[in-house]
C-alpha cells in the first residue's frame, strides 16, 4: 500500500485500527477447528431494507451496498426484483396493505430546535436518554454529545451544550441507540413529520425494546456472516495467500492509524493486490482448499470480496473499497465520454454552508466581510472553501462547482472527471513524446 500524499476522504474522529479487519478475517486455526456451513450465508431482505433500497435507488451501487451491508451483486439483483411488477418483492413492497407506510405525516421536516425543546420540556421524556450528533468545526467531523452535557466551551448563557451550538450544526438526535431525528434522511420520529410517517417519540419509546432486540439479532447475524465469508475466502485462496490478504489489510490500516484521512490511490492499490491473489489461485487451482469455489472471472472474485467489505463497521473505508471494486465492473471499464460526462448533482439539504471572514489581498471587501464560503457535503463529509472573488454569490457558485468535482472523485475514483482529464493529458504527452522520438530517429 503506497503512502498517502493527499486527503480526499475525511476519517471519523477516532483513528482506524487493525481490529477492524482482524475481526473480519478469521485465523486459519479457528477455521480448521470450527468448519462453517455456507448454507446460512444468505439473509432474507426485510421490508425496511426494501423500503430504504427503493428510496435510495438512484444512488450509486457502492453507496447502496455500503448502506445496507450487502454485496454489490446482491444489491443489484434486489433492485431488479423491486422493479419487476411480477416479483414477490415488488408485491410485498407496493401491494401489501401492511407494507404501505402511513401518509398522515407533515411534508415539512420539524426543525432541530423544536425537537430539542420538546425533549427538554416534555416531562414524560428523560434528557439523559437522548444524545445529539452535531458538526464540530474544530475537528471538522460529526460528534455525539449527551443531551444533558453542560456547556463548557461555547460563550453565552446557555447551560447545556446542545442548546449553545447553532441549530444548523445539529445533524441527528438519538434516543439511546436509535436515531429519532435525522436531517439528511429527512426523518422525524419525535413529532412524526416527513419520513417519520406519523410515528412519534412515545411510540418509539414503547417499541424500543423490540427494536433493540431486532438490532442485536442483526449485529449477531453480521458477525456470523463475517466469519462465514472469511472462511469461504480462506478456502478459495488457500492458507498462504489468505495470510497475504490479512497482511495487506493490516498494512492498509496501519498506514492510516495516525492519519486523519484516506487516499483513494491506496485503496486502489489494496483492491488491485487482493484481486491479484484471486487471479493467482485461478491459475493454480491446486493451491486452493476448495477449487470448486474459485471465481472464474475478476468480477466474480471482487463480488465475493465485496460481501466482506460491505460488512466493515467503518463507513468511510467501507465506501472507499466498494467504490473501487465497482470501478472494475464491465460497464465502467470502457470509461465515460468526457464530452457527455455528467457530474453528480448536489442536494441543498445535504449541504452545510457557512460564511467566514476572508483574508489576504483584496482590501476591506475581503478582510472586513464574511465572504469566504465553507461548504460541507454531509453524506461524505467532504469540505471545500472558496474565496476566489470579492463577491459572496460568485464564491458560493464556485464552491459548489468544486464540491461536485470532489464528490465525483469520491464516488467514481479513477473514473471521475478529474482523473479522466489527468489520464488524457498524460496520454497526450506520451503520444507527443513518441512522435518526437520517432521523428528524431527518422531524421
Amino acid at each position: 500500500v503506497s503512502a498517502f500524499s493527499k486527503r480526499s476522504f475525511t476519517a471519523p474522529r477516532h483513528h482506524l485500527n487493525l481490529a477492524i479487519f482482524a475481526r473480519y478475517f478469521a485465523t486459519s486455526t479457528e477455521s480448521e477447528n470450527t468448519p462453517l456451513s455456507m448454507t446460512n450465508l444468505y439473509q432474507e431482505w426485510t421490508l425496511e431494507q426494501d423500503r430504504l433500497l427503493h428510496e435510495k435507488r438512484n444512488e450509486p451501487l457502492p453507496v447502496l451496498a455500503s448502506l445496507l451491508g450487502r454485496g454489490l451483486r446482491g444489491v443489484e439483483s434486489r433492485l431488479a426484483k423491486l422493479s419487476d411488477v411480477d416479483s414477490p418483492a415488488y408485491q410485498r413492497l407496493f401491494c401489501d396493505s401492511e407494507a404501505i407506510p402511513r401518509q398522515d405525516a407533515s411534508k415539512k421536516l420539524v426543525p432541530a430546535g423544536e425537537v430539542l425543546r420538546r425533549i427538554q420540556y416534555d416531562y414524560n421524556l428523560a434528557e439523559k436518554d437522548f444524545s445529539v450528533v452535531h458538526y464540530d468545526r474544530v475537528d471538522d467531523n460529526l460528534v455525539e454529545t449527551p443531551m444533558d452535557a453542560p456547556n463548557t466551551s461555547v460563550a453565552g448563557r446557555e447551560e447545556k451544550f446542545v442548546f449553545a451550538i447553532p441549530e444548523h450544526r445539529v445533524m441527528k438526535v438519538k434516543y439511546k441507540e436509535q436515531i429519532v431525528w435525522d436531517r439528511e434522511g429527512r426523518l422525524d420520529r419525535v413529532f412524526g413529520s416527513m419520513n417519520g410517517n406519523g410515528e412519534t417519540i412515545d411510540q418509539v419509546i414503547d417499541a424500543y425494546d423490540e427494536w433493540k432486540r431486532k438490532r442485536d439479532e442483526e449485529i449477531e447475524w453480521n458477525r456470523q456472516r463475517q466469519k462465514e465469508v472469511s472462511f469461504r475466502i480462506q478456502q478459495i485462496l488457500g492458507l498462504s495467500r489468505y495470510e497475504l490478504l490479512k497482511e495487506l489489510s493490516s498494512n492498509l490500516l496501519h498506514e492510516n492509524e495516525e492519519a486523519a484521512s484516506i487516499e483513494q490511490k491506496d485503496v486502489s492499490a489494496y483492491v488491485k493486490s487482493c484481486l491479484q491473489l484471486f487471479r493467482e489461485v485461478r491459475n493454480d487451482p491446486n493451491s486452493s482448499i476448495e477449487p470448486s469455489w474459485i471465481p472464474m472471472t475478476d468480477v466474480d472474485a471482487l463480488d465475493t470480496f465485496s460481501e466482506l467489505a460491505a460488512l466493515l463497521s467503518n463507513q468511510l473505508l467501507r465506501s472507499a473499497i466498494l467504490v473501487e471494486i465497482d470501478s472494475y465492473s464491465p460497464k465502467q471499464q470502457q470509461g465515460p465520454s468526457l464530452k457527455k460526462y455528467v457530474l453528480p448533482e448536489l442536494r441543498e439539504e445535504d449541504l452545510t454552508e457557512t460564511f467566514v471572514r476572508g483574508s489576504g489581498a483584496g482590501g476591506q471587501k475581503i478582510n472586513k466581510t464574511n465572504n469566504r464560503v465553507v461548504l460541507v457535503h454531509n453524506p461524505t463529509s467532504i469540505r471545500v472553501e472558496c474565496q476566489e472573488t470579492r463577491s459572496l454569490q460568485q464564491n458560493r457558485k464556485l464552491a459548489r462547482k468544486r464540491l461536485r468535482l470532489k464528490v465525483d472523485e469520491y464516488l467514481n475514483g479513477t473514473q471521475s472527471k478529474e482523473s479522466l482529464l489527468a489520464e488524457k493529458k498524460i496520454s497526450k504527452k506520451r503520444k507527443k513524446k513518441q512522435r518526437s522520438k520517432k521523428k528524431a530517429t527518422g531524421a
